[in-house]
């Protein structure tokens, strides 16, 4: 694991569009606990990659709902061009969604008597992914199959072997590894981590990236039947992990064709108050309300009950998330 010291800091503002949720979009608590970023109230920092270059982030809130804005301190070791600034202002207001256009969702919310108090909590709250492409399959791949206690554990131990460590801000964050990194780590390599077979699925993953077979840039310019299907060219990435991703990374508010049976467990109870009711009729009724809106309507709802959960128990999702 290398560590590197960022003593160096440039500042700038963004301001989203407007309602604006700071903290709904900047922590997500239904998110497995990491050491790759870092959030309080009004506050987040993180580690960002830019053309392999490695910078820290503290983003704060200077704004309002109705009138947002957003300060950005960036931390660095050199020197930083001008146009390297531009280029993390530009990539923070894609992952985080900050341009986004939420007028249409926003109206059809308040047509939902039984959960509009929680759309409106949360009013302006965006998707959001602090990760690129390649750190969200990561992420994706240690959580196949695995307790989140598990999962954290993986993350953590291929974090330590791999990834580095920044100090900035008084704060110690970690990155996610470039894919040619483990070029020369062998998958028994990897299997030593305790982290089982997933230990092709990475090493795969990241040959893939490393030899350029999917550009990152290109994929946020194709419609979506199109960008899933370059999704699906990377090694492991079936339909679920291709849906998940278009929501993720690419915004697209409109997926919610599929339901894990852990997730169906989840929603039963969030929009039924049951233990158990059939994926076809959660999405069937999920898609009848909210049209093309209806994965970030489902993304509301599911952030607001593990934003709950930070405060009282909730004994059925204990149960289910096993943290």
């Amino acid at each position: 694991m290398q560590t590197k010291i960022l003593k160096n800091k440039k500042e700038f503002f963004i301001s989203p569009t407007s309602p604006f949720h700071f903290d709904g979009t900047f922590h997500k608590p239904s998110h497995f606990p990491d050491k790759l970023d870092d959030w309080e109230t009004g506050k987040y920092w993180q580690a960002i990659r830019i053309d392999k270059k490695i910078f820290g982030l503290k983003i704060e809130n200077k704004g309002e709902a109705q009138n947002p804005k957003i300060k950005v301190s960036v931390f660095y070791d050199k020197n930083i061009t001008d146009k390297k600034i531009e280029n993390i202002k530009q990539e923070i207001i894609w992952r985080f969604d900050l341009n986004a256009d939420l007028k249409k969702f926003n109206n059809l919310a308040k047509s939902d008597k039984r959960f509009y108090p929680i759309f409106k909590k949360w009013l302006g709250m965006r998707n959001s992914s602090s990760e690129d492409l390649y750190g969200l399959l990561i992420v994706a791949v240690v959580l196949q199959n695995a307790t989140v206690r598990r999962t954290v554990q993986m993350m953590n131990v291929l974090l330590d072997n791999y990834g580095t460590k920044l100090k900035f801000d008084c704060k110690e964050i970690f990155a996610i590894w470039l894919p040619e990194n483990l070029g020369n780590v062998s998958e028994q390599d990897l299997r030593n981590l305790k982290i089982g077979y997933r230990a092709k699925f990475i090493k795969r993953l990241s040959q893939n990236f490393a030899e350029g077979k999917i550009d990152e840039q290109k994929l946020r310019l194709l419609d979506q039947e199109n960008a899933k299907k370059e999704l699906m060219k990377l090694y492991g990435v079936g339909p679920e992990t291709a849906r998940i991703l278009l929501f993720e990374v690419y915004h697209q508010y409109n997926t919610f064709d599929h339901i894990a049976p852990w997730q169906q467990k989840i929603y039963s109870q969030l929009f039924y108050k049951k233990p158990f009711v059939s994926a076809e009729k959660i999405r069937d009724d999920i898609k009848k309300q909210y049209g093309k809106y209806s994965m970030l309507a489902v993304h509301y709802i599911w952030e607001d009950i593990f934003w709950r959960r930070k405060n009282e128990k909730i004994d059925w999702l204990e149960k289910e998330i096993r943290l």
